[in-house]
């Protein structure tokens, strides 16, 4: 312990100085005669204890006391008077000013070292305490930065496992992409070899006007008008254009939702969305994955709507879809499977059901599929996420149910139930 004595007669700092060398408990013992000292000693030597005389010329032991408790870390410092005053007022004003205890003059030892037995115990007390708060807040803090980190795992987990089904399905989204594009890529070529006769028919046009015989005039617009056959050209560019812009709209409409799908979303940007718009979205990236496998029934009225994240959502329908047609081509089976997609409303519950007419699950597995990386698919055929993310979604994000009804050998139905409005509780 660093204690400073304050006094300005030197015959009492001698007294303090070498009662304070018996205490083994002390380290360091500074003796200051001149008061207006006092706080720059304080300031530069880290002072645990401050023995105080009250009455001092220059500056009192009340003025210092009141500029040192000024200043907050300064709190904890224990202060006791060194006084010969004896009226409860001068006590009762130390105390408000922010001493700990008091010494009388003349100095009683064993007084003295009673006083300083307890000062220094609850300096030590102090100490301890500040060093366990240190330790409690460095720990505070890194369970806030290990907070962070996991946060952004699971961040990462959820974009990993959203980029790991878009890489699963990327090669049906790039069929589905080249078959509108194939067509329109042909129709353009028509389109040119079309613009080029009409082209080559009007400057033909415009050259015979230039003639003044009328009626060899008509007969060679009109035989040249038959041997470029602009009247079925004409007609089909009609077609070829609409089919054109259905192709670029279906174009767009599979990488919209892909893009859509791919970014990353807030879990509190929600909004009110049609079921069968979701479904319809979501059938759009994953449709090449089902539609070899199975045919898709669609059962859900168009005035059904959800509060929801509508990517989060999405997202979920994504995974159970095509956990759906990967164990309907498990098994092998030579007609084609059927996956039935159904939404009702009831107690206030939007309710999405998805079912396949695949193997099913055991009762095993039924248990675990919802859990973190488990998956019985093939090492690298998938992560195990999928599911456990759509509980996640389901049920931490949007208060919902997420469940299961399946029998091996008879398929499997998974059941969504979300809330239909915002909860404002």
């Amino acid at each position: 312990m660093k204690i400073l004595v304050v006094d300005d007669s030197r015959f009492n700092l001698k007294i303090a100085e070498r009662l304070l060398k018996e205490n083994k408990r002390v380290s360091d013992i500074i003796l200051c005669e001149k008061p207006e000292n006092a706080m720059r000693i304080i300031n530069d030597k880290n002072i645990d204890i401050l023995i105080l005389d009250i009455i001092m010329p220059e500056i009192s032991g009340f003025e210092l006391m009141q500029m040192i408790r000024q200043d907050k870390k300064y709190d904890d410092m224990p202060i006791i008077m060194f006084t010969s005053l004896n009226d409860a007022e001068s006590f009762s004003r130390c105390f408000d000013l922010g001493a700990s205890d008091y010494i009388s003059k003349p100095i009683n030892e064993i007084e003295f070292n009673a006083r300083i037995k307890a000062a220094i115990d609850t300096r030590m007390a102090s100490n301890h305490m500040k060093d366990l708060l240190k330790v409690t807040k460095e720990q505070n803090r890194e369970l806030k930065e290990m907070n962070v980190k996991l946060s952004e795992t699971k961040f990462h987990l959820v974009q990993s496992e959203k980029m790991a089904a878009i890489g699963q399905l990327a090669a049906g989204i790039a069929h589905e992409i080249n078959n509108p594009m194939g067509f329109v890529n042909s129709n353009f070529e028509i389109l040119e070899k079309y613009l080029r006769r009409i082209s080559e028919y009007i400057n033909f046009v415009n050259s015979q006007l230039v003639k003044s015989n009328k009626l060899y005039l008509e007969k060679e617009i009109f035989e040249k008008y038959k041997e470029l056959k602009i009247e079925i050209i004409v007609k089909e560019l009609e077609g070829i254009i609409t089919d054109s812009k259905s192709g670029i709209m279906r174009v767009t409409e599979i990488v919209q939702s892909l893009r859509s799908f791919a970014r990353t979303v807030k879990d509190d940007e929600k909004d009110v969305y049609s079921v069968l718009d979701i479904i319809n979205q979501v059938l759009l990236i994953c449709k090449n994955e089902i539609k070899y496998v199975a045919d898709i029934e669609i059962d859900v009225p168009d005035e059904v709507s959800v509060y929801c994240n509508k990517l989060q959502i999405g997202q979920v329908l994504i995974n159970i879809l095509v956990n759906a047609a990967q164990a309907i081509k498990s098994q092998n089976k030579e007609q084609m499977g059927l996956v039935r997609i159904k939404a009702d409303k009831s107690d206030g519950y939007i309710n999405l059901y998805v079912e396949d007419d695949g193997p099913g699950i055991s009762e095993e597995h039924k248990q675990k599929i919802f859990e973190p990386f488990f998956t019985t698919k093939e090492i690298g055929s998938g992560t195990g996420l999928g599911l456990s993310i759509s509980y996640d979604i389901i049920v931490n994000k949007h208060s919902g149910l997420i469940d299961v009804v399946s029998e091996q050998g008879k398929g499997t139905k998974f059941i969504v139930k979300l809330p239909e409005k915002l909860n404002l509780n």
